[in-house]
């Protein structure tokens, strides 16, 4: 009698789980660790046989197996409910060149804080509130703060510039 409570306890309990989540793909960051994980890795080596390989690695382990686990019954559902999605950035990178043809690159360290690449230069970037700080080996340049479409930037010697994004 005991067992059976249990069972129909734990298939209750299995399809109240599977009921909640049924149909909560996320609503705008859909799959992101598993994407993520297939992003980095096509972008491992220009060798399509070594890329191939890692792929193979990563399946037999089963990495690609939990992320997508991780992603359909945790993180797709705290999407679709929240509109948030825990992970959206721990793969992404931003790259691109700017109007002139100089190349850029901001890149999450995975602790809160990225990594921009312009021009020669690397700055720290660091989330601080409604603002983003930037720093250059531990020294301040300023903050980006942005009102609806408008970006403005505060240096560190108080001077202010604005552009319409």
């Amino acid at each position: 009698m005991r067992n059976m409570k249990k069972a129909l306890f734990l298939t209750v309990a299995a399809l109240t789980l599977a009921g909640a989540t049924t149909g909560c793909v996320g609503k705008n960051n859909a799959f992101c660790l598993f994407n993520g994980l297939a992003k980095w890795n096509r972008s491992v080596s220009d060798n399509e046989w070594v890329n191939e390989l890692i792929f193979l690695g990563l399946n037999i382990i089963p990495v690609y197996g939990v992320f997508l686990f991780a992603d359909v019954l945790v993180f797709n559902s705290i999407d679709f409910w929240t509109d948030d999605n825990p992970v959206k950035n721990a793969f992404a990178a931003v790259e691109g060149t700017d109007g002139q043809g100089n190349a850029y690159a901001i890149v999450p360290n995975g602790d809160g804080t990225a990594t921009l690449s312009y021009k020669d230069q690397v700055c720290t970037l660091t989330r601080q509130g409604d603002a983003v700080r930037v720093t250059q080996d531990g020294v301040y340049l300023g903050s980006f703060t942005r009102n609806g479409s408008l970006v403005t930037f505060t240096g560190a010697d108080g001077s202010v510039q604005s552009a319409l994004r």
